[in-house]
């Protein structure tokens, strides 16, 4: 019996590929914004569900400790993506660390003071010779000087304390109040106990872009195929845990046991609430607004946090969203 030559090429190519190992995935690390809360569970739900695998992205993710220590971890390549605030992130940048944004994640600013309701404070007006909690990492540091400048305030004090210490900083009378997320640190007030409230950083006219994926702007050039990937990850994560929320709080607690369940599950549920601003309505998840941006480095340079203006577009693309 004869054997076609076309048969046996073809016969031979395959053996050769079945022999070719799988290509391997990429090692990624996600540098998160800040300590793990209960809206860090979209990105350790993604991970269980395999959603970074599908893209061919073996990632690992890190705690972090604030956004300008994340922008920075990935501004000197320790980190390949991190999420951090729009606004420390364009601030750093303006100063010539190289990364980008490149996808959106709380595209409406959470930053905020909050405080326990005894203080009776109703307006930015009533804070007045205060001690307020902040983290050197963090991004409020500079925005909350945005604030005092536009609200004309004057005597409050800033105390420096680790990230996990803000709350307990609170409830121990050290400080008055603390700047952070509003969604987040108000239910873990109230859970210790404590009723609280917040006044948002936008009430005061200082609405930056809150959370956003950044890379270096090397990677972004060189490996635009892995950026790719990421962002398909990010804008599917996105998607999955605003359907399965309680499934997702799960996830993060086979991470961080000590979570209580009940009140980051509802920080996770009113994260969804910022996964778009008013300029994202109708567009793809992690589509970054251009018009959100502009204000942005409007109001930055406004109160002296940029000192000189640049196409929008230095701070931000949407090359990879689909």
């Amino acid at each position: 019996m004869k054997t076609n030559k076309t048969t046996l090429a073809v016969a031979g190519f395959l053996a050769a590929f079945s022999m070719t190992p799988a290509q391997a995935a990429d090692d990624v690390t996600l540098r998160l914004d800040w300590v793990l809360g209960g809206y860090h569970a979209v990105w350790h739900y993604a991970k269980e569900k395999g959603v970074f695998a599908k893209h061919g992205i073996n990632i690992s993710l890190r705690e972090g400790r604030g956004s300008m220590t994340t922008s920075q971890t990935v501004g000197n390549q320790s980190d390949e993506f991190g999420t951090a605030d729009g606004g420390a992130m364009m601030v750093l940048r303006s100063k010539g660390l190289k990364v980008k944004m490149v996808a959106g994640y709380l595209r409406t600013g959470p930053s905020a003071l909050i405080f326990p309701k005894s203080k009776g404070w109703k307006s930015w007006k009533d804070v007045k010779g205060a001690k307020i909690a902040d983290s050197a990492g963090g991004s409020t540091i500079f925005l909350f000087k945005a604030v005092e400048k536009a609200m004309g305030l004057s005597g409050n004090k800033i105390v420096l304390v680790a990230p996990p210490a803000k709350v307990s900083s609170v409830l121990s009378g050290k400080v008055d109040g603390t700047n952070s997320f509003g969604f987040l640190q108000k239910p873990i007030m109230e859970s210790k106990g404590t009723p609280a409230a917040y006044l948002s950083f936008a009430s005061a006219g200082v609405n930056v872009p809150g959370l956003a994926v950044i890379a270096h702007e090397d990677l972004i050039k060189n490996k635009a195929d892995l950026v790719r990937r990421m962002v398909a990850s990010t804008q599917e994560a996105l998607k999955i845990v605003q359907e399965n929320p309680e499934a997702a709080i799960d996830a993060l607690r086979k991470i961080k046991s000590t979570l209580n369940r009940s009140v980051h599950l509802a920080i996770l549920k009113s994260s969804f609430d910022l996964y778009h601003s008013a300029a994202s309505k109708g567009k793809p998840l992690g589509w970054i607004p251009p018009a959100d941006i502009e204000k942005a480095q409007n109001l930055l340079v406004e109160y002296e946090q940029i000192k000189t203006k640049v196409a929008a577009t230095d701070y931000y693309t949407n090359a990879f969203i689909r």
